[in-house]
């Protein structure tokens, strides 16, 4: 009696393991919006939106399938400056001296581009 108490009991935890483990899927925004660029059928569009509880807009699939543009020179420039910031780094006395050469104009693009100004 107690090895079938102990079967009946393992195979509903083996069960409500399976259970648990088919509900952990994560629907996404992205996902269907994946989905409706690649043109799934209506049909699987309509259940994934069923699951993800909401449809998305054209304009929200759009902003989220667009390719992020990152300006890399910012991102390596910024950690640079801060360190220059508060740093005894001095210009060498050439680059002073070719920067005071130049006219106005050209040193603040030059400057700006650099991001010290």
């Amino acid at each position: 009696m107690k090895l079938l108490n102990a079967g009946i009991a393992l195979s509903m935890l083996f069960s409500v393991n399976v259970i648990a483990s088919n509900n952990t899927y994560v629907y996404s925004n992205v996902e269907y919006c994946q989905l409706q660029s690649q043109g799934a059928a209506d049909g699987q569009l309509e259940a994934y939106a069923r699951k993800l509880g909401f449809v998305p807009d054209q304009t929200a699939c759009r902003a989220l399938l667009q390719p992020v543009r990152v300006n890399t020179q910012q991102i390596v420039a910024a950690p640079l400056r801060d360190l220059q910031r508060g740093s005894a780094i001095r210009l060498p006395t050439k680059t002073a001296q070719k920067l005071a050469a130049l006219s106005t104009e050209e040193r603040a693009k030059v400057l700006k581009r650099f991001g010290l100004q």
